[in-house]
């Protein structure tokens, strides 16, 4: 509210005929010290029609906002004030009075208004006065123009990219004279992929320094007026930030950890756009792994894939692991996600089937399947060759075993014209044995 004091002519008279009194009874004046002036509440004001009005002020700090889908008008409030009445007009030029007459659009008790019922892309004049409950009005606040704006800008025009280096892309571009405020800068990795914003600029210029070093992205600009809308995007360019012998790694994507009885096994990805000459795998009791520390340096290979055959006791189990790359600089990236591999308990290999049974003289060849393994799973080592001379064999009952790494066996010095049973089981190096292959027979000549 203004702070402007106004004194009623009844109010001077009143003074100077205090003055007077006092010279009558005394024959001398003395000021009195100044008096405080009328609160908002009792004080009259300055329109002959409401001599009584405590609206003396229109509403302070009016102003509007113009959106996409509204208008926003915003005062101070009024002590004396019930309400505020708010006024509407079509601007039909610049001048304050190039309007059309005004309409009583509400009125509210707050001290703000939102008007979303206006003609999109109309420019409005809006004013607003206070009420209160004894009919009094102040007098209106100045007039301002506000639009409901759907209207994007016109696209930036000339996009260049002007610089690469190992600290990113440098573009500028010119306005396209449009009502842009700011600017927005997408990239995607082809032209069929979805944009993605990586930044805004209130300038003609921007330089990306979040991309990937070596990865060509493809950039656009759009511009953004003051209420938000977007226009349509620039012309393309590509872009690379360069690698060099300062540039590092991105971090291994660590997915694959696993920890099958006492084998673990590693598989991660790396981004293939900094060339990487080997990986030091990290591992240690806490999260994430300090890869400063050398005590928790475990290996370093050339691949993507570390496997290892860990102690016994329980707490192996209880490690968490992490993996760097190096450059063929020798710049190492940032460490992978720290990742404890999930554990389950081993599992016995594969069963074999015998695929050919030769018998000979006393003697009997048997071939068969060789079992493949998984990366999480423990290594074949070799074969048990069970017999029996009587049929239904088991790993208990057998008469005669024989173990081999081959896939096949020639069982010698046999009695000719006897029928020998005989299975296979396949082993691993967790010590772990398969259920046997289907019995076979055969009955060697003498």
């Amino acid at each position: 509210m203004s702070q402007r004091r106004h004194l009623r002519p009844a109010a001077v008279a009143s003074a100077a005929a205090v003055v007077v009194l006092a010279l009558g009874l005394t024959g001398t004046a003395h000021a009195a010290a100044p008096g405080t002036a009328p609160s908002s509440a009792t004080r009259v004001g300055d329109d002959p029609d409401q001599p009584d009005n405590p609206l003396y002020d229109a509403p302070d700090s009016f102003y509007v906002t113009s959106g996409r889908e509204s208008v926003s008008l915003f005062w101070s409030p009024l002590s004396a004030a019930t309400g505020y009445e708010v006024y509407r007009a079509e601007a039909e030029g610049t001048e304050p009075d190039e309007v059309g007459p005004y309409e009583l659009l509400d009125t509210v008790a707050a001290s703000s208004y939102v008007d979303s019922a206006g003609d999109p892309d109309v420019t409005y004049a809006y004013k607003v006065r206070a009420v209160d409950g004894a009919g009094h009005v102040s007098p209106y606040t100045e007039a301002l123009r506000g639009t409901q704006d759907s209207v994007a800008p016109f696209a930036p025009r000339d996009l260049t990219r002007t610089r690469e280096d190992e600290r990113g892309v440098t573009l500028t571009w010119r306005t396209g004279d449009s009502d842009s405020v700011k600017y927005v800068v997408y990239r995607a990795v082809s032209p069929n992929a979805q944009r993605v914003k990586v930044g805004s600029t209130t300038s003609l210029t921007f330089r990306d320094t979040k991309g990937d070093p070596g990865l060509t992205y493809l950039y656009e600009v759009r511009g953004v007026d003051a209420v938000g809308n977007e226009s349509e995007a620039s012309n393309t360019v590509n872009g690379t930030k360069t690698v060099g012998s300062s540039t590092a790694p991105k971090a291994p994507a660590l997915g694959n950890a696993q920890l099958v009885g006492r084998r673990l096994t590693l598989s991660w990805s790396q981004s293939p756009y900094v060339p990487v000459s080997s990986y030091t795998v990290y591992r240690s009791k806490t999260s994430p792994v300090d890869i400063t520390d050398p005590a928790n340096k475990v290996a370093t290979t050339t691949g993507t894939e570390y496997t290892a055959t860990v102690g016994e006791d329980e707490d192996e189990r209880d490690y968490y692991y992490a993996v760097v790359a190096t450059s063929s600089y020798s710049v190492a990236s940032p460490a992978s996600a720290s990742v404890k591999p999930t554990y389950t308990e081993p599992r016995p290999p594969g069963a074999t089937r015998i695929y050919e049974v030769t018998p000979g003289a006393g003697s009997v060849r048997l071939n068969w399947f060789g079992v493949p393994y998984g990366s999480d799973e423990a290594p074949v080592t070799g074969y048990r060759v069970y017999r029996s001379t009587s049929p239904g064999i088991t790993k208990d009952n057998a008469e005669f075993t024989h173990v081999t790494s081959d896939t096949q066996y020639v069982d010698r010095d046999l009695t000719g014209g006897t029928k020998y049973y005989y299975a296979v089981a396949t082993l691993n190096e967790d010590g772990l044995v398969s259920a046997l292959s289907p019995e076979v027979s055969a009955t060697p000549t003498s």
